[in-house]
């Protein structure tokens, strides 16, 4: 073998070695990427899953937090409507009436001459509404109050789910 040949033998084999060396590193370096990336999953789904459980425990609290004010609220109407009931009952028997102010209703609600303290002025006796009219209205008032009441449960309920979310 000539000086030559050696030479051209070293050097297939250097760039043999070089090659194998780089394909060596490339495999590793796609080894230790692919290592990261399922070790970035593997936190992030267990993040997930922590964050998950936090958020369903934090819904059960609210929503048994709710649940007991439902109860109160539907036993609050019931109470209301045994007592819409009663009142009507007694108005249409003749126990209890309903009056007509004798006179005009001022527009503001203290009068601007007298003072507070002194408390409302008596109303005269005007006349009677019928029962049925006066049934009719208490129940009518009654609606608005249970609309007023429901509208502060809704308010109620969007106030809750705000602050769980603002946490």
């Amino acid at each position: 073998m000539t000086s030559i040949e050696k030479l051209l033998v070293g050097a297939i084999v250097l760039i043999g070695l070089a090659l194998f060396g780089w394909l060596n590193l490339l495999d590793y370096g796609a080894k230790r990427y692919d290592e990261g990336f399922e070790a970035a999953i593997k936190v992030g789904k267990d993040r997930r899953d922590a964050d998950a459980e936090i958020n369903r425990q934090t819904e059960m609290d609210l929503r048994a937090q709710l649940g007991i004010k439902d109860a109160a609220a539907f036993k609050k109407e019931k109470d209301h409507a045994q007592s819409l009931a009663a009142a009507q009952r007694r108005i249409l028997n003749g126990t209890d009436s309903l009056r007509c102010p004798a006179r005009p209703v001022p527009a503001s609600s203290t009068p601007v001459d007298r003072s507070a303290a002194i408390g409302p002025a008596a109303d005269d006796e005007g006349p009677e509404l019928m029962p049925e009219a006066a049934a009719d209205l208490i129940g009518i008032a009654s609606d608005v109050e249970r609309l007023v009441r429901q509208y502060d449960r809704v308010v109620e309920r969007f106030e809750a789910c705000r602050a769980v979310n603002a946490r």
